[in-house]
């Protein structure tokens, strides 16, 4: 259930008030304030939307996640997606994934005007959690050999002063080989190393290690303290690591959004892990700048269409590639990337997706080093157009509905048929709310010539339409985001908003016609079609 929230002003704003004009207030408590809105039905927005989806471990789709960028927060559905819209445009975001019993995770990704940008993440339960007193120091350990030892008397509050009383641990380690923990990964897999340069890295395993007084604020090691961190090597790498023997140490830098080289690991080869030290807590890493080959090609569609801002990630045993903020992976209009690194002499995985859609898995490889390769074309039938519905706490359910032309008659898209994107009638209900927020989101892959109806049902759950508090983004990539509320004057009785007719001519292209009225009926009433 995608609940927004706008988080209250701090305090301390009064205090910035007296320091700074109104302008400058707003860009430090709101570094993503909305730019400013279309009138509804009309325009394009110079926002763009970020939305995304959210599993665990086992790759089932988790709700209740808490998705959060800057100060505005939206929570996971039932299906694990998330819609956070009005996110200026123009620049590299990070999202924050928090779930009580989970790992927090961060993800980042760029943003484009009028356009809808898609973000994957996964969370990982807390293997080791327990309570102790600072006064006495820990070990604590994690069931696949993760560990961390706190030496007394050398914790500190956020603020520095020291720290003696109860101290909750959350420790989380992850296996980097493993396709959904890599999703858990913070940021992408590129780091800064000791030297400034900004090379990709190899993941031999990372553990996160979070400290908390009774109250949930956050604690830390003191300054000149350390701590010694073990972290343990999936066993089809420890082979590569006991070679290897030592290994630089990186940690997260969550006001960067950077990993940052900092120390040396050692491999124990009788533990399979990792060991090394630390001065401060966060997600810490073990990795290595691996050799790489490069390769480049194309993203169309079923019809041979090229796909243009497709994303193309790339991954193999404890790396991935897959930067929004560095264009790489985002295809041309042509549809083509361009020399996206990849491991070289190992068998590279990689795949496109767009609008939250993907392509089959593919591989290459082994590839020579320094080298490029061209892997030729991947098929994706990505969302030409999406509709993304959101609303407030009542009515507990409203439902999408899409009628439009097929080869033979017309389709309805609904809960009851959810249609496809990949054949007949290329469109399709992506994930379907039933118990507030949304979101809802309907893709159509393919367009053919006629007239296209969205609408939106009250289904279930009191309140009206009116009062809903009800948003739809209609995300055009070629023509921007237009946004749609009820209107007001909801007649009783009346449970469909009649919102849009979208008419496309293979000549003209698409035009969007609001209706924004309201109507009567069932799921199957007249006043659906156009």
């Amino acid at each position: 259930m995608t609940k927004r929230a706008w988080i209250a002003v701090a305090l301390g704003a009064v205090v910035l008030l007296g320091a700074a004009g109104c302008a400058d207030l707003l860009s430090i408590l709101f570094p993503d304030t909305p730019p400013p809105q279309p009138p509804d039905g009309g325009g394009t927005a110079t926002y763009g939307v970020v939305m995304g989806t959210v599993v665990d471990a086992a790759g089932m789709y988790l709700g209740g996640v808490a998705a959060t960028i800057g100060l505005r927060t939206t929570t996971t559905n039932d299906q694990g997606w998330f819609s956070l819209t009005e996110v200026s445009a123009g620049t590299s975001v990070q999202v924050r994934f928090l779930k009580n019993g989970y790992a927090t995770t961060y993800r980042t990704v760029a943003v484009s005007a009028g356009q809808s940008s898609f973000i994957e993440a996964a969370m990982v339960a807390i293997d080791g959690g327990q309570t102790f007193n600072a006064a006495d120091g820990a070990a604590v350990a994690t069931a696949d050999g993760g560990a961390v030892v706190i030496p007394p008397n050398a914790i500190v509050t956020s603020t520095g002063s020291p720290y003696n009383g109860p101290v909750g641990i959350a420790l989380t380690s992850f296996d980097p080989t493993d396709e959904q923990e890599m999703l858990a990964f913070p940021g992408e897999y590129v780091g800064i190393s000791t030297s400034g340069s900004t090379v990709p890295i190899k993941s031999f395993g990372f553990i996160d290690v979070t400290l908390t007084d009774p109250a949930g604020q956050p604690l830390q090691l003191a300054s000149g303290q350390s701590s010694q961190i073990t972290v343990p090597v999936p066993p089809s790498m420890r082979a590569e690591a006991e070679a290897l023997g030592t290994c630089p140490m990186w940690y997260y830098d969550v006001s960067t959004t950077t990993w940052r080289e900092q120390g040396q690991g050692t491999y124990d080869a009788a533990l399979g892990a990792f060991t090394g030290t630390v001065s401060h807590f966060t997600t810490w890493n073990f990795d290595v700048s691996y050799p790489r080959a490069y390769i480049s090609g194309r993203v169309i569609d079923s019809t041979g269409a090229p796909v243009q801002g497709a994303e193309v990630r790339c991954w193999g045993k404890g790396w991935t590639w897959a930067r929004w903020a560095s264009g790489e992976t985002k295809t041309a209009a042509d549809g083509t990337f361009d020399r996206i690194p990849v491991e070289c002499t190992v068998i590279v995985n990689y795949r496109a997706a767009k609008g939250g859609h993907k392509s089959a898995n593919l591989t290459t490889g082994p590839l020579e080093c320094g080298l490029e390769y061209e892997v030729g074309d991947i098929v994706l039938d990505s969302p030409l157009v999406q509709a993304i519905l959101t609303w407030g706490a009542n009515p507990s359910d409203l439902d999408s509905h899409l009628v439009g032309p097929t080869g033979l008659g017309m389709f309805h898209v609904s809960y009851t048929d959810k249609g496809s994107l990949g054949g007949e009638p290329y469109a399709n209900l992506d994930t379907d709310d039933t118990t507030s927020y949304g979101p809802e989101v309907v893709s159509i892959s393919r367009l053919r010539a006629g007239t296209y109806r969205y609408s939106v049902r009250h289904f279930s759950g009191s309140g009206t339409i009116e009062s809903s508090g009800a948003r739809i983004e209609l995300i055009i990539p070629a023509q921007g985001i237009r946004r749609f509320t009820p209107p007001t004057g909801q007649p009783s009785g009346t449970d469909i908003w009649r919102v849009f007719d979208l008419t496309f001519d293979p000549i003209s292209g698409i035009t969007v016609q609001p209706i924004n009225d309201y109507a009567t009926g069932g799921d199957d009433a007249p006043e659906l079609y156009p």
